[in-house]
């Protein structure tokens, strides 16, 4: 079977033939600023006694983007959490 039949319908080949397969590139775009913004919110030092507040961060992500839909800022809010929960943001 050759590469060109992996390709899955709707997947994009890029400039050098290779296949993208990852969607939503419009959450790609910010999500280094949700990061950001959403960085107190997942540390340990900081909490409502012993609380986390990543509620708060989910929100956070609302108000800094109300473009996006409920849909879209559950994965924004899910691939922020992993980024801070596995200490790549060190």
């Amino acid at each position: 079977m050759s590469s060109s039949d992996d390709t899955k319908p709707g997947a994009d080949a890029g400039a050098e033939g290779v296949v993208e397969r990852r969607r939503n590139n419009n959450l790609r775009v910010v999500f280094e600023t949700s990061c950001r913004i959403t960085a107190p919110f997942f540390d340990p030092a900081h909490g409502w006694g012993n609380a986390s507040l990543t509620m708060y961060a989910r929100q956070t992500l609302r108000e800094a983007h109300p473009d996006l839909t409920q849909q879209e800022i559950a994965i924004l809010f899910s691939a922020v959490e992993r980024f801070h929960k596995t200490g790549r943001d060190k």
